[in-house]
């Protein structure tokens, strides 16, 4: 029988959406990864890098009362859903670096979207292909305020990329209709981000090159987006770590300098096209990439 802790079942990148008889495709959840294991009145949320969450978000300690079975391993996602049902990652920084106490209110309660099911009552089913799987989490998974089935369309990728282009979610999941549950990265499934672009100004580069710290001018302010990765050509990257030791200035550009270390500041002169997910609430790029730069 399966037990704690168990490596969840990752995903593959894929750039572009398709449509298949052979796929189910659903939203990609934005939030944190999780098995939840529930034997009996206990439940236990464990995170893709196998570390215990239970103690982190104690509004999900009773939804073992919306699962009919006395043993079951769900697999699916912690998060903040705002009232159009959409889920907002910024409300949840900070809540994995803090214990609560039982009589502390929560000021943004999470909820688990669940996707798959690995085992029920005495009985592992991960090998079962994944349609099968999906039957019986419907069966024994009861919806409610914390606790929620994550919808899935046969076929139409596309058009549901298209859907939630349009309303500003992160991307969607290919999944294999037959597939069995892989405890690895798997090809099974894949995972197509909806990417946003922009320009900015590079600020500042990490020491050991990495990164780039980047700003846009607003309201005659020069104001900080993120410390980003780089997905330049080799050739453009080299030619720009040539070019910026030329730029060095001693002090932030910015009008209100970012908590960052390890890096050195450059006159805010060369602009660049940025892609990303989403602009968190304080204005800093997730998941932001330099992709090219503009003369």
């Amino acid at each position: 029988m399966l037990k704690p802790p168990l490596q969840p079942m990752l995903l593959t990148d894929l750039e572009k959406p398709f449509n298949s008889d052979d796929f189910i495709f659903e939203i990609k959840w934005d939030g944190y990864r999780s098995l939840v294991f529930t034997e009996n009145k206990d439940v236990y949320l464990q995170s893709r890098n196998q570390k215990d969450l239970t103690p982190y978000f104690p509004e999900l300690k009773k939804v073992y009362q919306q699962v009919n079975s006395k043993r079951a391993i769900l697999d699916g996602e912690i998060c903040y859903l705002n009232e159009e049902g959409k889920p907002v990652f910024e409300f949840l920084q900070g809540r994995i670096w803090k214990k609560y106490d039982k009589k502390e209110k929560i000021k943004y309660p999470v909820s688990l979207v669940i996707w798959d099911l690995l085992a029920f009552e005495n009985e592992d089913i991960y090998k079962l292909p994944l349609i099968e799987r999906k039957k019986y989490l419907k069966e024994i998974v009861r919806p409610d305020k914390n606790l929620y089935l994550s919808p899935y369309i046969k076929r139409e990728g596309k058009q549901l990329y298209k859907s939630a282009a349009a309303e500003g979610l992160e991307g969607i999941i290919a999944k294999k209709i037959d597939s069995p549950y892989e405890f690895k990265r798997s090809k099974y499934w894949y995972k197509i981000k909806i990417w946003q672009y922009t320009e900015t100004f590079i600020a500042g580069y990490s020491l050991d090159r990495t990164g780039l710290v980047v700003g846009k001018f607003k309201d005659n302010n020069f104001i900080h987006m993120g410390k980003i990765k780089l997905a330049l050509s080799k050739e453009e990257e080299e030619a720009l770590f040539r070019f910026l030791p030329s730029i060095k200035i001693e002090k932030s550009p910015f009008q209100e300098e970012p908590q960052i270390s390890n890096v050195n500041w450059v006159k805010p002169s060369i602009k660049c096209r940025v892609r990303f997910t989403e602009i968190t609430g304080n204005e800093t790029f997730r998941h932001g990439y330099v992709i090219k730069l503009l003369v």
